[in-house]
């Protein structure tokens, strides 16, 4: 079988997939990934086979706010919906159109704003699977990226589909139910599939690591998109870790150097990046920005979290982890040193948290492998039939 994933070249677009790809080419199938220059290495460094199309994220960014739509009263927030819809999706198509020609692909694999991607699959009358990064878009986010790219389905000789093809064939959701139990359109075609961790337990941690002591550790991250991990983003945060009789792991992207932040009390550690499959479970609570990466990883290991959403798709992430009783949420006006202190006091305190924390890990470690979604995807391209595939 040859799979041909096409990713949005973002680290928290990608990583979801790669433990799926992974798991494809170890039982034998033949991979390629069609991505934009600015991911190409890292994707190369999986060992996967990677093909260029479409922009480099910062220059989608860039074309994106100069859109008339942001005229038009579109929250900037949205950005994201303007730059995968009509500025990525046009520009990329041809090129992947190109791509998916030479490689001859039985399947092709796709996140939730890859929109190019369902396209090509419809035209070459293919199984188009997308992978979730998180929870579901937003309908009226969904509604409008359909829209947009609506005149591509026209130009390719197809009818346009109302959920832009991202549940044209099938869905994996590494949601657990009970974060998100309405799935929407994507009820009928959703299966679920493990969410991922990025790193390996067994990789090797920095010598401070083993000197953490007895006292609480805290992990904070503000996740890797430069406009969410800007350093002054980080500043109450650290001031509040500093209060606290803690140990703060924190992360703070490859964009930023951890020289930068000055002078910081002994108690807190400051990396670019540290696999959180080895940290999380050194961990008694995680502060982040709710990006689904990070959220659906410190879940995963039964953690309680104070959320701080900026964008995207972390308000409504957050609100889910709140709804369930596993997170306390801070918007971003009322996120000031006190409240943040606050909010790790109750995480390390309040037993309730981590009761519902541990809740969710526990429908997490019931859902399917990326193993055995592999195989199951085999079925899908060899029958040509989502409906009768299961993971169970």
């Amino acid at each position: 079988m040859r799979v041909l994933c096409s990713t949005t070249p973002m680290e928290g677009v990608f990583a979801p997939a790669l433990p799926l790809l992974t798991e494809l080419v170890r039982a034998g199938h033949e991979v390629l990934v069609a991505t934009a220059p600015d991911l190409a290495d890292r994707v190369r460094a999986t060992g996967l086979p990677t093909a260029l199309a479409g922009p480099p994220a910062p220059v989608a960014a860039g074309r994106a706010v100069t859109d008339p739509v942001f005229a038009d009263g579109v929250q900037p927030w949205r950005i994201g919906a303007v730059m995968f819809a009509r500025i990525m999706a046009p520009e990329k198509l041809p090129e992947l159109s190109r791509i998916a020609a030479e490689f001859r692909p039985d399947l092709i694999l796709q996140p939730p704003v890859d929109l190019a991607a369902p396209i090509v699959a419809a035209t070459l009358g293919i199984p188009s699977i997308t992978y979730g990064t998180g929870l579901l878009l937003e309908s009226e986010l969904m509604a409008a990226m359909a829209e947009w790219v609506a005149p591509l389905w026209d130009s390719s000789g197809l009818a346009p589909d109302p959920h832009a093809g991202m549940y044209r064939t099938g869905y994996l959701d590494p949601v657990p139910a009970a974060l998100q139990p309405d799935r929407g359109p994507a009820a009928k075609c959703a299966r679920p599939i493990r969410p991922h961790v990025p790193g390996s337990p067994a990789e090797v941690l920095p010598d401070w690591m083993g000197q953490l002591g007895d006292r609480p550790v805290v992990y904070f991250s503000l996740g890797t998109v430069p406009i969410f991990n800007q350093p002054s983003m980080f500043e109450p945060v650290l001031r509040a870790l500093a209060d606290l009789a803690v140990e703060a792991i924190v992360t703070v992207g490859r964009t930023n150097d951890p020289a930068a932040f000055g002078p910081l009390p002994d108690s807190i550690h400051l990396e670019q990046w540290l696999p959180l499959a080895a940290v999380l479970p050194r961990c008694d609570a995680v502060v982040c920005h709710g990006g689904a990466g990070t959220t659906l990883a410190a879940l995963s290991h039964g953690l309680p979290l104070l959320l701080l959403p900026r964008g995207a798709d972390q308000f409504p992430t957050a609100a889910a982890c709140r709804s369930m009783g596993a997170a306390q949420v801070l918007p971003p006006d009322v996120g000031t040193t006190d409240a943040v202190r606050a909010g790790i006091e109750a995480m390390l305190t309040d037993a309730s948290y981590t009761a519902a924390a541990a809740r969710l890990k526990s429908e997490i470690d019931d859902m399917p492998s990326p193993a055995v979604v592999a195989g199951g995807l085999t079925g899908v391209v060899r029958r040509k039939s989502w409906k009768t595939w299961s993971t169970r």
